[in-house]
């Protein structure tokens, strides 16, 4: 969207004042940001309709839900056709469930603001309960007090000539006229915009379309000042006469101008404060212009310390004053000409241009630190909040809003880490292992693509015979320049980007292929333990995608086992029980690995269906040295023989290691005394050197 100016000091006061009088309403204001998809509602609409504010969950569906069933299609349908057909003004009455489950009407108005492309920007309006005016209309005689009493204006005049009838007290009080005075006078006295034709148009309507008119005009006072109105008119027989009733609302404060409507887009409904629409517009004109003066531009990334808990323990409405009195505080100590803005929850960004040195920024970052030592004051309560603080630089960290956002937001993080309550600096070492970190994401996508990813197979072992038992199907990465990668390297990187699913899939697929080759060439591979990470475990459909591998390539599902970690299983002990209990149902041998670094329960371990489990290196390396080690060891042996459970080691490098595992029942191992994990043609050629046919 193009530049817009911002408001004037004149306009920006003018909207103070119009805010200041809509707070004071008894209607209740609300606001709907459509680029956004956010709502503000007023405490006057939640007092309408009954409710506190930590209650209701301002929202367009929480709006809907409360209204009538046989409404809604008419008052989303009213709204709508606005917005989709450009018209500036939407006038809608409706039924809403109050709080305590009675039905009251409802009169919207509603003013909307388009870009200048046609574009809806934010629709803000006016909510009047008029249940009393609607069943004045059902009930005009029982209701005649309530009608004379109403502050809504209500007026009768004759049908024909249009000369007044009747007016109420709200009318009266506000034309300035007694009754006497206004039945001397004419429809068109009071609406002097009104002409002859358009009356005979509007008698037309009531003639052949409704008995209901509504339309808005501007009222004449008696001392000649004007005001609109939004006019209800309403054909009824008044003492014998033909008659119309009118109900006429003042609309004044409905009337935004666009740089109000302005306003309201490009600042913060709570504290406003700039939104994230204005603050980088100022950000993208303050790197322009800098890039003449060759001055640095700062972006100040603020996020505030342990608001989350004290907006969950104290409740949404203490969060948002809070948040109004940082923002008060962070005004109080910033420079003219400086923006601060607020991004959303508890997030600031404050903008410091025309700087030709960084020793200004270092004192206004202390002082905003040292400022927030002082606790904030709320309803008798004294919170504390302190600051994190990541700084950016332009042209040092970025020639870009994007590149600036995300340095700041980067150096914001890592004055989390090292403790909160401090700022940092982006640097240029700060983004080496960012940068390094995308450069590996990048070279793992190509890897996929490429099939540079080769699966490597590890014996497990019969101590007693050296007999090859099983194997384990282990994932390496041939790089065409960098060789061999280690899993160490790339493995945690795919478990944070959600690509291990698609590794674990790449090397399930490619040892039931193995094993369909092996078979076509007459061998009997070992069965090969497949390792599932916690991301692919908790995909609720896992068992059916592997049994659908295994029917496609004609895979026996005894060739595979599946290996899970302790920790992946106790993270959802019920939900494992379920889908462990599926791969058992497909034949699959299932395998705890690294068991004992875990935190098992054992009342879950009896109830898992699973055949073996694994001892974790960890506890075997410095076997026979390190007396706890053993005692663990042997404990995890004697725990998986009295559950009727196989057991292995891994990590086995020493006949010291192989001797003690055997001496204390454990028959399995797996581990460089052994073999080091082979490719598939030493495999390959193993198992047919050994025997290992049909």
């Amino acid at each position: 969207m193009p530049h817009s100016p911002l408001l004037s000091d004149e306009h920006f006061q003018e909207f103070r004042r119009l805010k200041f009088a809509i707070s004071s309403s008894e209607d209740g204001i609300w606001e709907y940001n459509i680029q956004t998809n956010t709502t503000y509602v007023s405490k006057q609409w939640l007092e309408i309709i009954g409710y506190d504010e930590n209650e209701y969950q301002s929202s367009i569906e929480a709006w809907k839900s409360l209204l009538h069933p046989d409404d809604i299609e008419y008052a989303i349908g009213v709204l709508f056709s606005s917005i989709a057909n450009k018209i500036e003004s939407a006038h809608v009455r409706y039924r809403i469930r109050h709080k305590q489950g009675h039905w009251i009407w409802i009169y919207d108005r509603a003013k909307i603001l388009f870009d200048e492309t046609g574009e809806p920007l934010i629709v803000a309006g006016f909510r009047t309960d008029i249940t009393q005016q609607v069943e004045l209309e059902n009930h005009n005689q029982e209701l005649a007090v309530i009608v004379q009493n109403a502050t809504i204006e209500v007026y009768i005049a004759d049908a024909t000539t249009l000369e007044y009838l009747y007016a109420n007290d709200g009318a009266l009080k506000a034309l300035g006229y007694t009754l006497e005075e206004l039945q001397k006078l004419s429809v068109f006295d009071i609406n002097p915009d009104l002409t002859a034709d358009q009356i005979d148009i509007f008698r037309q309507y009531f003639d052949t379309v409704s008995p209901v008119l509504s339309n808005i005009s501007h009222h004449k006072r008696k001392n000649g000042t004007r005001y609109p109105v939004q006019a209800s008119v309403h054909k009824l027989t008044y003492k014998g006469i033909a008659a119309v009733v009118i109900f006429d609302t003042d609309i004044t404060e409905l009337t935004f101008t666009q740089e109000q409507l302005l306003h309201l887009a490009t600042h913060d409904a709570l504290t406003e404060l700039p939104n994230r629409v204005l603050f980088l517009d100022r950000l993208q004109m303050a790197i322009k212009k800098n890039e003449r003066t060759k001055d640095k531009v700062a972006l100040l990334l603020i996020d505030l310390d342990h608001f989350k808990q004290i907006n969950d323990s104290l409740g949404h409405p203490i969060g948002d004053k809070l948040l109004i009195h940082v923002s008060r505080r962070l005004q109080s100590l910033l420079r003219q000409g400086d923006t601060i803005a607020r991004i959303g929850g508890d997030e600031f960004n404050i903008l410091i241009d025309g700087l030709s040195h960084t020793q200004p920024l270092i004192d206004i970052a202390e002082k905003l630190i040292h400022a927030f030592q002082e606790p904030f004051s709320i309803q008798g309560q004294l919170l504390y909040t302190t600051l994190s603080i990541g700084i950016a630089l332009s042209p040092d960290d970025g020639m870009t809003t994007e590149s600036l956002l995300k340095n700041a937001d980067t150096a914001m993080y890592r004055a989390k880490n090292e403790g909160r309550n401090t700022y940092r600096f982006y640097a240029h070492e700060m983004g080496e292992k960012a940068y390094e970190r995308v450069v590996m994401e990048n070279a793992l996508h190509v890897a996929l693509k490429e099939n540079q990813f080769a699966v490597y197979y590890q014996p497990q072992i019969d101590l007693n015979n050296h007999k090859w038992v099983g194997m384990e199907a282990l994932v390496r990465w041939e790089h065409p320049t960098l060789g061999i990668v280690s899993p160490a390297t790339f493995i945690p990187l795919c478990e944070e980007t959600g690509l291990i699913q698609e590794i674990d899939f790449f090397v399930l697929e490619s040892v039931i292929k193995q094993h369909v080759e092996w078979k076509e060439e007459g061998l009997s591979g070992p069965k090969t333990a497949v390792n599932f990470s916690a991301k692919t475990l908790s995909n609720r459909h896992i068992a059916k995608e592997v049994a659908a591998i295994l029917h496609f390539h004609g895979c026996n599902s005894e060739c595979i086992a599946i290996e899970v970690t302790e920790s992946h299983v106790m993270h959802d002990p019920k939900e494992a029980i379920e889908i462990l209990g599926e791969f058992k149902t497909l034949g699959l041998e299932i395998s705890i690995d690294d068991f004992g670094t875990g935190y098992s329960s054992l009342s879950y371990l009896k109830r898992l269906p699973i055949d073996k489990l694994k001892i974790d290196q960890s506890f075997i390396r410095d076997i026979p040295h390190d007396e706890d080690d053993m005692a663990i060891t042997k404990t995890i042996i004697g725990l998986a023989n009295n559950l009727k459970l196989n057991v292995i080691a891994e990590g086995v490098e020493t006949h010291e290691q192989k001797s003690f595992l055997l001496e204390n029942g454990c028959l399995l191992g797996q581990g460089y005394l052994f073999a080091k994990p082979l490719d598939v043609k030493t495999t390959t050629d193993y198992l047919h050197s050994n025997g290992y046919h049909h």
